[in-house]
């Protein structure tokens, strides 16, 4: 099979694919799979981003495009810094990307870009939107999962920069979530951290 044919087969499934389900679709062996998508590679029609995983497609993909490949079988989101800075809510870029997800609190390194993983309980895991970056958790949200986090894992609430969402405007909106966290200590952290959020925001 030429690597054109192999590449019409690989795109059709969508996005990235693994070494194991390139052999399967093109129905050889895992070694003549990983020969072929590193020949799409040099032909500039894949890019490998971690051992295993390959995208399909022209030209390299962007990093937050690909946030669901890089997690899956996991759902994930784009939220956090990351998506206060996509919402221009902030200025400072982040370095990595900050995702959160049901799978567990790791980093994962891609040849696209670096994923700091940080895991949401499932009755927490939600409040994005699908955008041109992906899916991205909407300001209030990132707000939210930021400040449950660094309670969860730090005991206390998180000094964020300063905000600019005009839709933030009292705890009381957060409610719905709040309401989810089974603690009282962590739920009254959480709070805390998300009044001093209310407080640094120039919107208000």
């Amino acid at each position: 099979m030429t690597a054109l044919a192999a590449y019409g087969r690989l795109e059709g499934l969508g996005g990235a694919v693994t070494t194991a389900e390139a052999a399967a679709t093109l129905r050889v062996s895992a070694s003549a799979a990983s020969r072929t998508l590193r020949a799409l590679e040099a032909e500039g029609r894949a890019t490998r981003l971690r051992t295993g995983l390959w995208h399909i497609g022209p030209g390299r993909p962007t990093a937050t495009a690909i946030v669901r490949d890089v997690l899956r079988p996991h759902l994930a989101y784009i939220s956090f810094l990351s998506a206060l800075n996509i919402a221009g809510a902030i200025d400072q870029r982040p370095r990595t990307i900050s995702v959160a997800s049901l799978d567990r609190a790791r980093t994962i390194e891609t040849a696209v870009g670096t994923y700091a993983v940080h895991h949401l309980p499932p009755a927490l895991f939600g409040g994005w939107e699908e955008t041109r970056n992906g899916p991205v958790a909407t300001p209030v949200k990132a707000i939210f999962d930021l400040c449950y986090v660094s309670a969860a894992h730090r005991g206390r609430a998180r000094r964020l920069p300063e905000l600019d969402v005009p839709e933030l405007h009292s705890v009381e909106q957060f409610e719905p979530w709040l309401s989810r966290i089974e603690s009282p200590r962590l739920r009254s952290v959480t709070e805390t951290g998300l009044r001093s959020a209310i407080a640094r925001s120039n919107t208000r």
